[in-house]
């Protein structure tokens, strides 16, 4: 899972956290998106914005 703001990076297949809920995903797993950030809370508030906004 990739949030829409989260590059790549080495990943083939992602998806965003809102396409995955909307696909019914019940659990996002979400890795370095997270904790590559400077502010990884910030980062979790963006992707709960993500998700909350589909």
């Amino acid at each position: 899972i990739r949030p829409a703001w989260s590059p790549p990076d080495d990943q083939k297949r992602t998806m965003t956290p809102r396409d995955a809920i909307r696909n019914g995903a019940d659990y996002l797993v979400v890795g370095r998106a997270v904790l590559a950030q400077k502010d990884p809370e910030e980062a979790i508030e963006l992707i709960s914005l993500e998700i909350l906004s589909s």
